[in-house]
């Protein structure tokens, strides 16, 4: 028998995380910075009151966006017990993580719609960096994280 299925025999896409990207490392600290959302939302390097982290860096969104800000992400993140901050800042990628040149053109081209998702704990160590995340991926990065949500400290 054959299927019609397109997607029949094919595992969903897995995500690895990247020991190193630009300034950044699994195991060391997230760097620091400070900075506030269009609406006075404070974003940094530790969560407010949650046990993860999680930065979205991405062309697609506001220059720097705290939780529901990101949209639907930020929700998601918030289920799993993370604050969510997210942006297109040049400056955040490319002085604060040393990722992204600070040319917007050259950004876009190098993103190529894609973005990084980095996974730090509350104090700012970094637990997982995700390169090449298309938005739509956003979701299943962090359902495939359990394993990182899980670890008590």
């Amino acid at each position: 028998m054959f299927s019609c299925d397109a997607n029949s025999g094919k595992s969903p896409p897995t995500f690895q995380s990247v020991p190193i990207l630009g300034k950044l490392s699994v195991g060391k600290t997230l760097p620091s910075y400070a900075g506030s959302s269009e609406s006075g939302q404070q974003a940094g390097n530790t969560p407010k009151d949650r046990k993860y982290l999680i930065h979205l860096l991405h062309t697609d969104l506001p220059p720097l966006c705290v939780n529901e800000e990101c949209g639907a992400f930020g929700s998601i993140a918030n289920i799993k017990g993370a604050d969510l901050y997210g942006g297109s800042d040049l400056k955040l990628a490319d002085q604060v993580f040393g990722i992204f040149p600070t040319d917007y053109k050259s950004f876009q081209q190098q993103s190529q719609n894609y973005g990084v998702l980095i996974i730090s704990d509350q104090q700012a160590k970094i637990r997982a960096i995700y390169q090449h995340v298309y938005l739509p991926d956003v979701e299943t990065i962090l359902q495939d994280s359990e394993a990182i949500f899980a670890q008590a400290d």
